[in-house]
């Protein structure tokens, strides 16, 4: 039986297909590289350029391909997530820079709540946040808004 995939076609979760409809649509174009793909059986989402070897060649795989540990790296910078987040951490300007919209707005809303008479909590709190989010960019553990590591300082 012929391995069967899922496909992420805009947000809509498609399938499943057999390897020979994923190769006719990548080789129509209907998918491109950037396409997530997961393999029945496992539950870790792809990109479908990790198949594209296998999409571009004429026969059919002869064995599952075993999904790569590592995630696409992120085209961010350690470099300036790390000055952004030393210098306007508290504004969360580092996580804008990351894509994670939805964190910086976070980060300026408890900014300016701790204008309050009662907010010098909270601006203890989103200190605390931002010096985390910078041991995290540092080490290289902090992810951009799609989920992918930032690992290159420069």
């Amino acid at each position: 039986m012929d391995d069967l995939y899922f496909l992420t076609v805009g947000s809509e979760q498609k399938g499943p297909y057999t390897f020979s409809q994923v190769q006719n649509m990548w080789r129509s174009g209907v998918i491109t590289a950037d396409t997530l793909y997961c393999q029945q059986g496992f539950d870790k989402w792809l990109p479908v350029s990790s198949l594209a070897g296998q999409l571009d060649s004429q026969a059919a795989p002869l064995s599952r391909p075993v999904p790569s540990a590592e995630q696409p790296e992120s085209d961010k910078r350690i470099l300036p997530a790390f000055l952004l987040c030393l210098f306007f951490g508290i504004l969360g300007i580092h996580a804008f820079y990351a894509g994670r919209r939805l964190e910086g707005i976070l980060y300026l809303v408890v900014f300016v709540l701790a204008m309050w008479p009662i907010g010098g909590l909270l601006l203890i709190v989103s200190a605390v946040c931002s010096i985390i989010d910078l041991i995290r960019i540092i080490i290289g553990a902090y992810k951009d808004g799609q989920g992918r590591k930032i690992t290159k300082w420069t």
